[in-house]
């Protein structure tokens, strides 16, 4: 059986080509990428989705934000819901187009005492206002940076210029051409080198975790990490310096560090332990291919979107409302100034702290 697909509004460096998405379709069907296509993915990096009424809207949660079925008919993501059929959970880092964490994760037994006498601790972001997390880990990086230099590789607060390459190669320039595809490997290769890696979400959500926890795991840096406050479901929380457990005291989790970095017996203990938890999802490529293959045979018809047209802020909700003519450039314009005044309130908050 011949299907098209068509992938839209995805990140910088996603492979239309080369995804688990596509791959799990291909266990089953013909599969051709297509402008008139039966099935479209959509993440929230555009509204292109839009155009295609007649086609089954799959949405791809790969930031932290939850499904809208007033938009979609299906969706695959990260959090822990419930939507009869129509939602899979996917484990962390799994449709982003790099390879599969576990099949990149170095063997244990590779980790020698030399580990140990690396360098201290790195830094890498290019984020120092969105999120939460952004504002917390700069105020960590700089209490651990009393105990001890800290290699700031990123643009915020860089103190090594030319550390590491960005993911853009020109600044401000946040296009496919100036997008840097071989991003990963360059950072893998610099995490390598410390001990330690403050590894810092933009946001705490329950269930989010993304390659800030994954990429210090992979390259056997040990991860001070913030975020996800469930990273253990997935993650041996004796693997990395996990923050939840410190109920936001920074200076406490500091003195975690600091007592890790001074004693070799239990740092490599942590930096041996194998990283997956046994509740790990191995074999959730199944689930997806059975998830796509019962949306496939059960004819690929869309569900009714919010079929009371109630005025809501999704954007299928506008785009149906404009091109019905029952709301205009006034209800946009006052939607949107709404929108840039709690920005505006934000960011002459964040200045005042």
């Amino acid at each position: 059986m011949k299907i098209r697909v068509k992938f839209t509004d995805q990140p910088l460096g996603f492979d239309p080509q080369d995804n688990c998405y596509i791959r799990a379709l291909r266990q089953r069907y013909d599969v051709e990428l297509s402008d008139e296509p039966d099935l479209v993915f959509y993440s929230v990096f555009g509204t292109d989705f839009l155009n295609y009424p007649s086609s089954v809207r799959i949405f791809l949660a790969n930031e932290p934000v939850l499904p809208n079925f007033n938009d979609c008919d299906y969706a695959l993501g990260w959090a822990d819901l419930s939507f009869g059929e129509r939602y899979f959970r996917q484990p962390p880092l799994t449709g982003y187009g790099e390879e599969l964490f576990w099949e990149r994760l170095p063997p244990q037994e590779e980790v020698t005492d030399a580990a140990f006498h690396r360098p201290f601790c790195n830094f890498i972001y290019s984020n120092a206002v969105n999120g939460e997390g952004a504002r917390l880990r700069i105020e960590f990086c700089r209490r651990l940076a009393r105990y001890k230099h800290i290699d700031c590789l990123g643009p915020v607060l860089n103190n090594v210029p030319g550390g590491i390459e960005p993911r853009y190669r020109r600044k401000n320039s946040y296009t496919a051409e100036s997008f840097d595809t071989g991003w990963a490997a360059a950072k893998l290769d610099c995490l390598r080198g410390y001990k330690f890696t403050i590894a810092f979400e933009n946001v705490s959500l329950p269930g989010w975790t993304t390659e800030k926890l994954i990429h210090p795991l992979m390259a056997h840096s040990v991860p001070i990490y913030w975020g996800n406050p469930d990273a253990a479901e997935y993650f041996d929380p004796k693997a990395f310096i996990h923050c939840a457990g410190y109920g936001g005291d920074l200076d406490a989790m500091v003195e975690a560090v600091i007592w890790l970095d001074q004693d070799q017996e239990r740092y490599m203990e942590m930096l041996r332990r194998p990283p997956l938890s046994g509740t790990f999802p191995y074999g959730w490529e199944d689930g997806l291919t059975q998830f796509l293959s019962r949306i496939v045979e059960k004819g690929m018809r869309p569900f009714p979107k919010n079929p009371m047209r109630y005025v809501t802020a999704g954007a299928q909700d506008f785009g149906t409302l404009c091109r019905e003519g029952r709301t205009g450039m006034r209800t946009i314009v006052r939607t949107a100034a709404q929108g840039v005044a709690g920005w505006l309130h934000y960011k002459l908050h964040e200045h005042r702290e």
